[in-house]
């Protein structure tokens, strides 16, 4: 069988081209990217070709792990300003969470600290350690998803905590001043430990300059690919603070010869804290994904965001609806919360605009818009065309 070995990313030089590798745009008004976002074509050949090519021939799924493995390292890495050495392929962004909390060598009665409004995936691994061994979990206030800086010195001060767990965009839109934060933590010798899953290849993010001990992202939104693989970074200052409390053959510098000398010798880079026989295909639509994002740059897929974001802002203004994001400079992301001026009627526009083929999500009673690479301003016009004639 012959398959194409072309990318279709060679074509691809400016942002308005990207979205001719999404056939979803001109299927729906596609604006949850928060949820979930849709393969792109040059995703689904990558996939395709490597599943048609181990379907129909015999090839070495663990060569091909170890070299696509170390490829995915590398684009992660340049992703977020890091070190290949310092990167660990996970299954999601709990999961690299999980490593976290798992591992961090604290003693019983010692302080954690998250916002009272953080997605569980923050929030569950920190009370399982709770439970398992006595580790102390404090809340910081905050309004609507959004977090004052004073209250997080405050709430570090006060319980002396030694890890703060922050995302670094809110899944209500909240864009965290990540460079204040890390400054706090640092004055108060907490770890500074960073969700990015709502945020990751469309928010500029570098893990070096912002001081960030431990992050961790997922695949399934933001990053456009298969569900079940994600990557998190940790910070060399750490790694004697953070023990792999999950062990595999891969996890060990074996030698592959000789697998019976049993010796727990484990690796001096991420790979130590990775699960056993990585995602294959998860791996593979990750890397295309990020392989985008890096060529097109993101912090120009940001500014597209917000351009997108602004059109809307200026079309709903003397209408039915308000903005309901912090929208300062310094907290605004790729995510916008709207609402009803009646707030009571919020989910019944966003069934009606399901209804409509457009899609934008409902969470905490806010509308939620956030739109990617692919979208464009006829996307933000149809769905405030749809908006201003909204029925109850």
């Amino acid at each position: 069988m012959k398959t194409e070995t072309v990318s279709l990313l060679e074509n691809i030089n400016a942002i308005p081209e990207a979205r001719n590798l999404f056939p979803v745009a001109e299927t729906c008004t596609y604006l949850d990217s928060a949820h979930y976002s849709q393969y792109s074509l040059e995703t689904r050949r990558r996939l395709t070709e490597f599943i048609d090519s181990f379907t129909l021939t015999n090839r070495n799924l663990s060569l091909i792990n170890l070299k696509l493995s170390d490829s995915l390292k590398e684009v992660c890495a340049k992703l977020i300003s890091s070190e290949k050495d310092d990167i660990i392929i996970t299954g999601s962004t709990t999961h690299g969470l999980n490593i976290f909390a798992n591992g961090v060598k604290l003693q019983p009665g010692d302080c954690v600290a998250y916002a009272d409004s953080e997605f569980p995936a923050i929030v569950y691994p920190w009370m399982n350690q709770e439970k398992l061994r006595g580790i102390k979990n404090v809340m910081i206030p905050s309004i609507n998803g959004q977090i004052k800086l004073s209250d997080i010195e405050k709430v570090i001060k006060e319980n002396r905590v030694k890890v703060l767990t922050i995302s670094s965009v809110e899944f209500l839109g909240f864009r965290n001043d990540l460079a204040s934060v890390s400054k706090i933590c640092k004055e108060n010798n907490c770890m500074l430990v960073v969700d990015a899953i709502q945020s990751m290849g469309v928010c500029p993010i570098n893990v070096k300059e912002l001081g960030i001990d431990f992050l961790s992202a997922g695949s399934q939104k933001w990053m456009m690919a298969p569900a079940g693989i994600g990557f998190a970074y940790i910070s060399p200052d750490i790694k004697d603070k953070v023990q792999p409390t999950y062990v595999a053959t891969s996890s060990i510098d074996f030698e592959f010869k000789n697998f019976l000398n049993y010796k727990l010798n484990l690796r001096k880079d991420g790979g130590a804290y990775e699960n056993s026989t990585l995602n294959t295909l998860g791996m593979i639509g990750m890397e295309s994904s990020i392989e985008l994002f890096l060529k097109l740059g993101v912090e120009n897929i940001f500014d597209h965001i917000i351009k997108l974001q602004d059109l809307l802002i200026s079309e709903l203004i003397d209408s039915d609806f308000k903005i309901e994001s912090n929208i300062e400079p310094i907290h605004r992301s790729n995510i916008l919360i709207f609402s009803h001026k009646d707030s009571s009627k919020n989910e019944t526009v966003q069934k009606q605009l399901e209804g409509q083929n457009i899609f934008i999500a409902l969470r905490e009673n806010f509308l939620r818009l956030s739109p990617h690479l692919f979208n464009n301003e006829k996307d933000i016009l149809t769905l405030s065309a749809a908006l201003k004639n909204i029925s109850f």
